[in-house]
C-alpha cells in the first residue's frame, strides 16, 4: 500500500519533473563540488562594476576624497553581506596601501565588528598599523533601516566620498544614501539581489544578480568559492537548454515538454 501511494505521488503530472529537476541540480552542484576540491579552477569574466572599483580607488586618490563602503542592512547571516564585506576588503587593502581613506557603515553591529576588523587588517599589511583607530573609518547609526538610510546620508554629505559601493541586502535605505550619493558626485557602485531595481537606478555601474558573487570569488581565488558559481552557471545552462529544447518541441506541435512539467 505505502509502495503504491509513493508510485502514485511520482507519477502524478509535474512531479517527476520536479524530482529530475532536483536531481539535476544536485548532480551538476556535487560536480562543481568534486572538481574543487581537486583543485580545478575556473576563468570568471572580467566585471566592469568590479573595474570600476579599481579605477574608483585611483579617482580617490586623485580628488584626496575617501572611498565608502555601504554593506547594507543585514547580518554576517547574509551571503551578499559577506560578498560585500569582500570586495571592502580588496577596497581596504590597496587604498591602504596608497593612502586612501577607506570609509563604511552597517546597520548590524556584528558587521560593524567584521568591518573593523578588515580595516584594522588592511593597515597592518600595509605597514601602517598607526594609522588605524576605532571609530574613525566605520561608523554604526543603529539598527533600524530609516536610521542607517539617515545616519548613512549624513555620512554621505560630511565625508563628500569620491566613490560609493553598496554591496549587500538593501531596501527602500538605498534610495536615501543614493540621492545623497549623486548629490555629492560620487561614482555609485551596487550589487544586490533584493533591490536591484533600486540600485539601478542610483548607481554608474551595478553588479547584475550574482555578479556579485563573482567578484568576491574573483577577488579571494578561493576553489570551492568559483567552484559554487561554475555549478551555478551549469544549473542555469541546463534551463536555458530546457526552454529551447521546449520552444522547439512546441513549433513541432508537440506538448511533450508541457506535459512533463504539469503544464
Amino acid at each position: 500500500m505505502l509502495t503504491s501511494a509513493f508510485t502514485g505521488q511520482i507519477i502524478v503530472s509535474g512531479k517527476l519533473f520536479q524530482l529530475l529537476t532536483a536531481l539535476t541540480v544536485g548532480i551538476l552542484t556535487y560536480i562543481a563540488y568534486h572538481y574543487g576540491k581537486q583543485g580545478r579552477t575556473w576563468e570568471i569574466r572580467q566585471l566592469d562594476a568590479l573595474e570600476a572599483i579599481y579605477d574608483g580607488i585611483g579617482r580617490a586618490a586623485e580628488t584626496g576624497r575617501p572611498i565608502l563602503m555601504l554593506p547594507g542592512i543585514s547580518n554576517l547571516g547574509n551571503p551578499q553581506t559577506l560578498a560585500g564585506l569582500t570586495l571592502f576588503g580588496e577596497i581596504s587593502q590597496r587604498s591602504a596601501e596608497i593612502g586612501v581613506e577607506a570609509i563604511a557603515s552597517a546597520s548590524s553591529t556584528a558587521v560593524i565588528t567584521a568591518t573593523e576588523a578588515i580595516v584594522r587588517g588592511a593597515y597592518t599589511a600595509a605597514g601602517k598599523p598607526e594609522l588605524y583607530a576605532p571609530g574613525k573609518y566605520v561608523r554604526w547609526f543603529g539598527g533600524d533601516q530609516f536610521a542607517y538610510a539617515v545616519g548613512s546620508a549624513g555620512q554621505i554629505m560630511s565625508t563628500k566620498p569620491s566613490v560609493i559601493l553598496y554591496a549587500g541586502y538593501f531596501l527602500f535605505d538605498v534610495i536615501v544614501s543614493g540621492d545623497m550619493g549623486s548629490r555629492v558626485g560620487a561614482v555609485q557602485i551596487g550589487g544586490t539581489l533584493g533591490s536591484m531595481e533600486m540600485i539601478s537606478m542610483m548607481c554608474d555601474h551595478i553588479f547584475i544578480g550574482e555578479e556579485l558573487y563573482a567578484a568576491s570569488a574573483a577577488i579571494t581565488q578561493d576553489k570551492m568559492s568559483m567552484a559554487t558559481i561554475a555549478g551555478q552557471d551549469w544549473v542555469k545552462l541546463s534551463a536555458v537548454g530546457l526552454m529551447v529544447l521546449g520552444i522547439l518541441v512546441k513549433m513541432a506541435g508537440s506538448d511533450a515538454i508541457l506535459n512533463l512539467m504539469g503544464m
